[in-house]
């Protein structure tokens, strides 16, 4: 097991999000996520939406071997779509998590990790996923992304 991304179960919480939703191969998400991003920052900048600042992509794994994407930043309450920008809420119930700190790279890492953790443990993954992303830090190793699976 992975040492350095102990897995935890938990019960996630209802929380919105404003977002732009995607459909994409997971290799292009580090390429491509600022083009969504600006999109719900813009809306935010506006005054259309309330957003926390808390960065939080939602995964869903899709038939086609892409991943349907909601990339987008914690809001507070539902508002009405604004562009590609709408709100959704982060999916509730019991997850497997645990919490990656460093550079962005090491994310594949800790998400095996739960994937690990989960088979070992008897727990199947219902195919959603997100990651939480604590404010910026210029020090890679001050970075703190909160990973979740949900479980089936």
């Amino acid at each position: 097991m992975d040492q350095s991304h102990p897995v935890r179960l938990e019960h996630a919480a209802p929380r919105g999000i404003a977002c732009v939703p995607a459909h994409l191969p997971p290799a292009e998400v580090p390429r491509r996520f600022g083009e969504f991003l600006d999109q719900v920052y813009a809306a935010g900048k506006r005054g259309e939406v309330t957003l926390d600042g808390q960065n939080i992509f939602v995964y869903r794994e899709a038939a086609d071997g892409q991943m349907d994407i909601e990339f987008g930043v914690g809001t507070s309450a539902p508002f009405a779509p604004v562009g590609n920008v709408r709100y959704a809420a982060l999916p509730t119930g019991e997850v497997a998590a645990t919490t990656h700190w460093g550079d962005y790279g090491g994310l594949k890492g800790a998400h095996a990790a739960v994937v690990a953790w989960c088979r070992a443990n008897g727990h199947r993954r219902a195919g959603t996923l997100w990651e939480i992303y604590g404010h910026w830090r210029d020090d890679p190793a001050e970075r703190r992304t909160d990973i979740y699976h949900l479980l089936a």
